[in-house]
């Protein structure tokens, strides 16, 4: 019975995380039924003024900060429709190879967006388990609020480098002097239920905020912590599936139903994430993923100084991930990164965090994830040799601001 007590005491010190994920997933439904995703890239589009460069800052940034709290497939997923109609208003304006541009903006910023919160991308779930796995000291003080202390600043930057990239390299010179209308109907805003939905949004922001500070200041709380949770996750669900709604948008009742659950994709882009699922497949049925992985592993074996030990593994990760399971190179560069930061006498909470970071950074190829998967097979004429040569370059700035940054900012919060 003392395995079974251990894992139980354990899942219940960990129910605040379970929540924060499981009520970060109800929050993205919430996002897509009141559909305030699609108001906000309208919003921020109409910030742009229809000036191409604004245009490509605003779909990276509208993108990142979407995926910070929704899946990245779902952002790529909301921003399609809107790519291809500014890919057809240009092309009505006689600008051409656009497409391409128009489809890295998104998935540039659906990535980034992965890094920018806790819930951003699965791969920070599987940071947390990894870090209780090899129980790595200080873990506990990686908390929802002290997250946004490195990780905004670094998402700041990475969209800034993201806008160079795109409008700096990759726009077409016949778009520089064209304007799009994008300034939409008169007198469009949220409607009441929109607003309902945005104000649980802040709720469940505030609540896990408000918990991570407590659990760093009050003596005492991490005790209770899980009960506090547990009753707010119990009022999430009863604000979202029980609670009658204001109207609005066609829709009267709950927030939220069980149908609402389920989210489809365009048949495009779903057969080209089967073709990517069945390559992976093979991958990982031939064992080359584990042989690729083992072999970069063992470049960071022997003495190197701990900013170069960063940026080898963040390169390693990053490339790794753009032609091979996502999950396969977290799962096995975690253990490497470990054991890396312990042979050189380095913390190991750092590295581990930024081989988290590292794996949402696929910037290349339409295989890497499934958002680049689904966006390169809607985006019809979108040019894969472009979309290689800008998203390696990416993939190299990405690379220098994350060692920089994270191998000075994390040794000082953890």
């Amino acid at each position: 019975m003392e395995p079974l007590t251990d894992v139980t005491a354990y899942l219940w010190g960990r129910l605040p995380l379970i929540l924060l994920f499981v009520c970060g997933y109800l929050v993205y439904q919430l996002m897509a039924a009141t559909r305030i995703t699609d108001g906000f890239v309208a919003w921020a589009l109409r910030r742009s003024r229809g000036h191409p460069r604004r245009v490509l800052f605003y779909i990276i940034a509208a993108s990142a900060v979407l995926s910070s709290f929704i899946p990245n497939t779902i952002t790529v997923l909301t921003l399609i429709p809107v790519l291809k109609r500014l890919d057809r208003d240009f092309a009505d304006r006689g600008v051409t190879g656009m497409t391409t541009v128009l489809m890295c903006s998104a998935i540039y910023g659906a990535a980034i967006g992965g890094m920018g919160s806790p819930i951003g991308s699965p791969a920070n779930a599987v940071l947390f388990a990894a870090l209780d796995l090899f129980q790595v000291a200080g873990r506990d003080q990686l908390t929802f609020f002290n997250w946004f202390l490195w990780s905004v600043p670094l998402v700041a930057a990475f969209v800034a480098a993201a806008w160079f990239v795109a409008a700096g390299l990759g726009l077409p010179g016949a778009a520089r002097g064209v304007t799009l209308d994008l300034s939409g109907p008169a007198g469009t805003g949220a409607d009441a239920r929109q607003r309902y939905g945005a104000r649980l949004f802040w709720l469940y922001m505030g609540y896990f905020v408000l918990e991570a500070v407590a659990r760093e200041n009050m003596a005492g709380f991490a005790a209770v912590s899980p009960v506090v949770s547990l009753g707010f996750a119990a009022l999430f669900l009863w604000l979202l599936f029980v609670r009658r709604a204001p109207d609005g948008g066609g829709r009267s009742g709950p927030l939220l139903r069980a149908g609402d659950l389920l989210k489809s994709v365009p048949r495009r882009g779903l057969v080209f994430i089967l073709v990517l699922a069945a390559l992976v497949g093979v991958v990982h049925w031939t064992g080359l993923d584990h042989r690729t992985v083992a072999l970069a592993g063992s470049l960071l074996k022997g003495d190197m100084d701990p900013r170069l030990l960063f940026l080898v593994t963040i390169l390693a990760v990053i490339f790794l991930t753009e032609v091979l399971s996502n999950t396969a190179v977290v799962a096995a560069f975690f253990t490497i990164a470990f054991y890396a930061a312990k042979g050189h006498g380095m913390d190991p909470l750092p590295l581990m965090i930024a081989v988290g970071v590292a794996s949402t950074c696929a910037f290349m190829t339409p295989i890497a994830t499934t958002s680049n998967a689904l966006a390169f097979g809607e985006m019809k004429g979108a040019s894969l040799k472009v979309m290689l040569g800008l998203g390696f370059v990416l993939n190299v700035l990405g690379a220098l601001l994350m060692t920089g940054w994270l191998s000075w900012v994390l040794p000082r919060l953890y």
